[in-house]
């Protein structure tokens, strides 16, 4: 979000040097704000779960995240902020997501339209003259 703010207002932001001022936070304490600057100094555009050591740290963490956040629904147990981060990390690693379906229903309900992937000049679903 820093980085596309940053683009947007023209601000040129230090990654790196966020990420290590950052450790020394009354907040954000974590060792792993030192893999996030080395990242960041590797590639500062780049997507962090795209660096090596987080990618290999999502490899190995997310099979037992799932069984947490799945456990946590079996048993009624809400855990909201470890289901959101999972479902932004399937979102961030599928190439379409299930907005489409979203825009499908808002053009069901109310004629809204949406950009068709395929090329075809039909801005509304076959339930449009229905």
């Amino acid at each position: 979000m820093m980085s596309a703010a940053g683009a947007e207002f023209g601000w040129h932001l230090d990654m790196p040097a966020i990420a290590r001022v950052w450790r020394a936070g009354c907040i954000i304490r974590s060792a792993m704000l030192n893999d996030m600057a080395e990242a960041l100094a590797e590639d500062a555009g780049r997507n962090l779960i795209l660096a090596p050591f987080f990618a290999n740290h999502l490899r190995k963490s997310v099979p037992a995240l799932r069984k947490v956040v799945a456990a946590g629904a079996l048993h009624g147990l809400a855990c909201p902020a470890l289901a959101s981060g999972l479902a932004w990390f399937d979102m961030m690693r599928t190439a379409r997501g299930t907005a489409n379906m979203i825009q499908a229903q808002r053009d069901f309900f109310g004629l809204h339209g949406f950009k068709r992937l395929d090329g075809r000049d039909l801005p509304h679903g076959p339930w449009a003259d229905a």
